[in-house]
């Protein structure tokens, strides 16, 4: 029986170092995956295999976005507490100031 590789993303990050394994490389090797398991032609044992590191995936994937979601709204929170200690209006209350923030090519 040949033993199966583990390349989950903890194990990648311990080898690489946490910080070195990026959303956007996990998102990518995430859809290779997910193609190679459209594709079949996978044995049994390999495709399960896939799938518990793409479901291993997915999580990481998902708390890295979760993260950056608190830090975003952490953000947002402490720039509005000091704008309202500067006596400025809310950002979210002034639909021309979020304009600024929007990309103008949209």
């Amino acid at each position: 029986m040949a033993k199966h590789k583990d390349s989950s993303p903890q194990n990648s990050a311990e080898k690489k170092g946490a910080a070195s394994v990026s959303f956007e490389d996990s998102f990518h090797r995430l859809s290779e995956m997910a193609e190679q398991l459209e594709a079949g032609g996978l044995t049994l044992s390999e495709a399960t295999c896939r799938f518990e590191e793409g479901m291993k995936l997915v999580q990481f994937c998902n708390e890295l976005l979760s993260n950056a979601e608190l830090k975003i709204t952490e953000l947002k929170e402490s720039y509005r507490s000091v704008g309202a200690q500067a006596g400025f209006d809310d950002w979210d209350d002034d639909p021309e100031k979020e304009n600024l923030l929007e990309d103008p090519d949209e």
